[in-house]
């Protein structure tokens, strides 16, 4: 497995480690709270109370960012056959349109978006799944949001470098590769951040 195939493991370890460390920051606060207050307190009337509203030019700007990350994973992963046998590169009826790599995207963020919009439709009893209210549960500063709302300049532009790389293919342009993963990666950073930061602040 080279270099490039690692940081695949990598993003997949950090994207399934930010959903477990939001429950468990979530589960954390309840847990306190409850020894605190010495009651029992249902999940969903936890979750009313703890919510915070972050603004809805935040919401829209973090909602885009999250549907380019995964844009971007398909374009630096799935768009040429570096890694897995199978790509875009595989469906003909894509390849021989001028639009391909567009339709692609298009594909792509779509299934995203239907995905998270579909965790949003489940009981308020899943709310620690629904990404678009993963926020809500953090305090966020207004520089953090400022960098969460410049990772959707930044995910265009990995997007763009590993577009790049598939009109070079069967060539491989490593610094394209580069260039798309540490854009990516970056982005990925800091839409999870305020995640990670409460874990450290809760070991304090």
């Amino acid at each position: 497995m080279d270099l490039f195939a690692w940081s695949a493991v990598l993003l997949a370890l950090v994207l399934v480690g930010t959903g477990l460390l939001h429950i468990y920051n979530v589960n954390r606060v309840h847990k306190k709270l409850m020894m605190i207050g010495h009651c029992q307190t249902t999940k969903e009337a936890f979750f009313k109370e703890m919510t915070v509203a972050q603004g809805s030019n935040f919401t829209a700007l973090a909602f885009a960012g999250w549907v380019l990350v995964f844009v971007a994973i398909a374009y630096l992963y799935f768009l040429v056959p570096t890694i897995l046998p199978y790509s875009y590169m595989q469906v003909p009826a894509l390849i021989s349109s001028s639009m391909g790599f567009s339709i692609f995207g298009v594909i792509i963020a779509l299934g995203a978006m239907a995905v998270i919009l579909g965790l949003d439709m489940l009981p308020e009893s899943c709310r620690l799944i629904k990404l678009t209210e993963l926020y809500s549960f953090y305090t966020i500063s207004k520089g953090t949001k400022r960098l969460i709302g410049m990772t959707v300049p930044a995910l265009c532009a990995s997007v763009v470098f590993s577009a790049y790389h598939g009109t070079v293919y069967p060539e491989r342009s490593h610094l394209a590769e580069i260039f798309g993963f540490v854009l990516l990666a970056a982005s990925l950073i800091v839409l999870v951040a305020p995640v990670y930061k409460e874990v450290w602040k809760g070991r304090r």
